[in-house]
């Protein structure tokens, strides 16, 4: 993602990730709402920056950002878009 995502958020904005598996598994799908997505990825990238990098060093910021549903609370959560 990019650091766009930070402040691009709206009520009705929801983002859909998806994970491919092999060929034979069905993906799994991460319905999540921009408001959640834009939250994550700021304190996240924030923490990051924060961090020492592998030999100790300052990380230097880039656009890139990432977001993880770890605890999977937004995995098929299609009812979430209130269709």
């Amino acid at each position: 993602m990019s650091e766009k995502a930070e402040a691009f958020y709206a009520d009705n904005l929801f983002y859909v990730f998806v994970n491919l598996k092999n060929w034979d598994e069905r993906p799994a799908f991460y319905v999540v709402p921009s408001k959640v997505v834009a939250v994550y990825v700021e304190r996240t990238h924030r923490e990051w920056l924060e961090s020492p990098g592998k030999k100790g060093q300052a990380h230097k910021d880039n656009p890139v950002r990432q977001f993880r549903d770890e605890e999977e609370q937004y995995r098929d959560r299609w009812d979430l878009l209130g269709l």
